[in-house]
């Protein structure tokens, strides 16, 4: 029977496990049995300091066992957890905690300043801890109180918000896909029918925590296995975390085009028989990204390793799609929607399309989100009448089931996996004075990784220069957000109405 709780799956795998390492980090694990211990007790001084049922608390951090315990404490406890991309601005950042209602943020040293320069306008925010002691503020440890009893607390259902994470909206400005209990479980098992994986794999965790695709594949899935999660602060720099991998015998990655792009270019010179020789690596999984060609070729050339990929959204946990383990691969394609997921492509007019016919993708399925917080009317544009979520993204469906994606139908640009909604970008490069116009777009390397540039036409007799538009941006954007190179042109291609043809612009810059 599957688990009604992400609180129910830990204990019964504690149950089968609870000697075992459950995370490895920096040296030092911890089994599962503490793992749960540490989760009863941060829950039991979040209760003591008023956190319950439907309240909200933010994590602003890099991947760490704390960020872990605390998410699990906070759906131990009904409560919700907030996790932010660390390298947001303040501003950005409050935005998401004002909206959220955050009354405590999780952060570190790293990040406090950030953290504290937030709780300036978030008058919720009334709790702040680091997850190591030291700073200047507490660390969490120091709300750890004797474990909760088993009947202690609210009683959790499988449709109660466990997780917001917020995504560019239409408006350019963050919205939090709720995502519940039953959405993120139901995720799991799904992956775990479509992947052959078991207790015996290790999975390494190198993407950040914040993301779904990482907190879904690399911590709830491998807790829900019972197997051993090795946890990476940061992916830079990449050789420390290269040689995680074969120190622990990683046997499970989960991770974006970038890094398997990475991974076979660090794999070089008089050591690369040997590493290939020793590679524990017996599945990867490609996601968040579109994964090149190119990329897939070398990466499996080099290991000897399937590198499947595959396809999802926050909105739906994230998984839709993947191509299977064993059987047919097809290569540019993102595989078969897993077991208890339908897609579906259709027309403007919501309309299913017949075999290879190009719309858009849409899902249905246990894991499909609750809906965006506090927008009802962005909840009822994202569903069909007869309730599909719908991607955003273009594509069809081959004679076999497979999905292949064309194009997004949204302008979001992808850079290492995290999104960036193009409109914020031109807003910032717009408030300069010498900008009449301007047009972002993301450009796809070799790697499969994009990177922002922007194209922008001049106020007439202004001669200013695409470096001085670049550093007028920046203190406004996160870092990733910054674009890469300003082009300056005569005029944007635009259609009849006026509409910027961003396709022309991406193509024109290949």
């Amino acid at each position: 029977m599957i688990a009604r709780t992400l609180n129910e799956m830990l204990t019964r795998t504690v149950e089968r496990y609870g000697d075992k390492p459950a995370l490895i980090f920096n040296g030092e694990t911890t089994s599962f049995a503490e793992l749960q211990e540490a989760v009863e007790r941060c829950a039991a001084g979040l209760a003591e300091l008023g956190i319950g049922k439907g309240d909200t608390f933010g994590i602003v951090m890099r991947n760490c066992p704390e960020f872990v315990i605390l998410s699990l404490a906070l759906s131990r406890l009904g409560a919700i957890a907030v996790p932010v991309n660390f390298l947001e601005k303040a501003d950005r950042i409050a935005f998401i905690f004002n909206d959220a209602e955050v009354k405590g943020c999780l952060t570190s040293e790293d990040f406090l300043r950030t953290v504290r320069e937030t709780q300036e306008s978030v008058p919720t925010l009334k709790h702040i801890f680091l997850s190591h002691p030291g700073g200047d503020e507490p660390a969490l440890e120091t709300i750890y109180r004797h474990p909760l009893p088993e009947t202690a607390g609210p009683e959790v259902a499988p449709d109660d918000l466990v997780l917001l994470i917020y995504t560019a909206g239409t408006t350019g400005l963050p919205k939090g896909v709720m995502l519940t209990q039953r959405n993120l479980l139901s995720s799991v098992e799904s992956c775990l029918l479509a992947l052959d994986v078991s207790d015996r794999d290790r999975v390494m965790c190198v993407l950040p925590m914040f993301h779904s695709f990482a907190w879904t594949t690399n911590v709830i899935l491998p807790i829900r296995l019972g197997a051993t999660t090795v946890v990476i602060e940061s992916l830079l720099p990449f050789q420390p975390a290269l040689k995680l991998l074969w120190k622990y015998k990683v046997t499970l990655v989960c991770c974006i085009p970038q890094v398997y792009s990475a991974l076979v270019q660090h794999v070089h010179g008089p050591k690369a028989f040997l590493l290939r020789l020793l590679n524990p690596l017996k599945l990867t999984i490609s996601g968040a990204a579109p994964l090149p060609a190119a990329v897939q070729m070398k990466f499996e050339k080099t290991f000897g390793t399937a590198l499947l990929e595959g396809y999802g959204l926050t909105e739906a946990a994230p998984v839709i799609s993947v191509n299977p383990r064993y059987g047919n691969h097809k290569p540019g394609t993102v595989g078969l929607p897993l077991p208890g997921i339908d897609v579906k492509i259709t027309d403007d007019d919501e309309q299913e399309l017949e075999t290879y016919e190009i719309g858009e993708v849409c899902a249905r399925g246990d894991n499909i989100m609750a809906g965006y917080y506090k927008r009802p009317e962005e909840t009822k544009a994202a569903f069909t009448t007869d309730g599909w979520l719908k991607t955003g993204d273009l594509g069809f469906l081959d004679a076999d089931g497979y999905l292949t994606l064309v194009d997004r139908k949204k302008d979001l640009i992808i850079a290492k996996g995290l999104n960036i909604y193009p409109q914020e970008v031109e807003m910032a490069l717009a408030a300069h004075p010498a900008v009449a116009e301007v047009a972002v777009v993301g450009i796809r390397d070799e790697s499969g990784d994009e990177s922002v540039r922007a194209f922008v036409v001049l106020e007439p007799e202004s001669d200013a220069k695409p470096r001085e538009l670049i550093a007028f941006a920046r203190p406004s954007l996160a870092s990733y957000k910054v674009p890469r190179d300003v082009v300056i042109v005569d005029e944007l291609p635009k259609n009849a109405l006026g509409k910027v043809l961003k396709r022309e612009l991406r193509e024109t810059a290949v």
